[in-house]
């Protein structure tokens, strides 16, 4: 037999070397820089928690507490005002939050419990966080602001595909702030697992809906969405709902 790594082996030996970070030739890949700066990155927020927390008062954990219950009923309560049809009737169920708080008293009672407890865990942030993790909770309530207040669900194309943005860099943004208020490592487990099952239960039913001619649920009405659902067949009506409520349920 010839001697010498065969071209599979060379495709096995390099695909471990960027993988571990290196290459071949010794020299870092750019996946292993960009490990190497999470790496970095999760030090710091580690050591900016451990400051945060090495600060706070019994007032400021009354606070985050205040701010727990707050957030805890703008999950629950403008959801259960939606499907008791304060702002729209049918309702349509399974839904995302953004479109059960688009309009009406479900809206206005979400962004009441949502700011009520921004103010409280804020407060927190102003008197025992850093200048860094100041600017970081400025950073994150802004993007609450331009993603439920600013372009909410349902104000067309490119006022939803802000809202997505927006949306996705508010999910990034917990993860940090989870971190930082050092949650334990199973609950932000959690929080991954469930990201994880509303995208791919997202990205599912965008493929069920753009194969059987269904409008998102942001651009018709749930009467007209319920009629779309109906003509599919059998089993695409199924795998929708399913992935809808996977959806609804994973993001709470």
């Amino acid at each position: 037999m010839p001697g010498g790594p065969s071209a599979l082996d060379r495709l096995i030996s390099r695909l471990g070397d960027v993988t571990n970070g290196m290459t071949p030739n010794g020299e870092e890949t750019l996946l292993g820089r960009l490990a190497a700066r999470l790496r970095q990155l999760e030090r710091r927020i580690d050591d900016e928690s451990a400051a945060l927390l090495s600060r706070l008062t019994a007032r400021d954990e009354e606070l985050l507490r205040s701010a727990r219950r707050l957030y805890h009923a703008c999950s629950v309560v403008p959801c259960l005002l939606y499907y008791l049809r304060t702002s729209e009737s049918p309702t349509k169920f399974p839904a995302t939050i953004s479109f059960t708080i688009r309009k009406g008293v479900p809206r206005w009672t979400h962004h009441a419990l949502w700011l009520a407890g921004w103010a409280c865990m804020g407060r927190v942030f102003q008197s025992a966080g850093s200048a860094a993790t100041r600017r970081f909770a400025a950073a994150m309530f802004a993007t609450g602001i331009w993603t439920t207040f600013i372009f909410r669900l349902g104000g067309g194309l490119l006022s939803d595909a802000a809202h997505l943005l927006g949306a996705a860099a508010y999910m990034v943004d917990h993860e940090v702030l989870l971190r930082l208020w050092a949650v334990a490592p199973p609950y932000r487990a959690a929080f991954r697992a469930s990201l994880g099952v509303l995208l791919a239960a997202f990205w599912r039913g965008h493929l069920l809906e753009r194969r059987h001619g269904i409008s998102a649920e942001s651009f018709a009405s749930p009467a007209v969405r319920r009629r779309q659902i109906a003509a599919a067949p059998r089993t695409a009506q199924r795998s929708l709902f399913r992935a809808d409520l996977a959806i609804m349920l994973s993001e709470n």
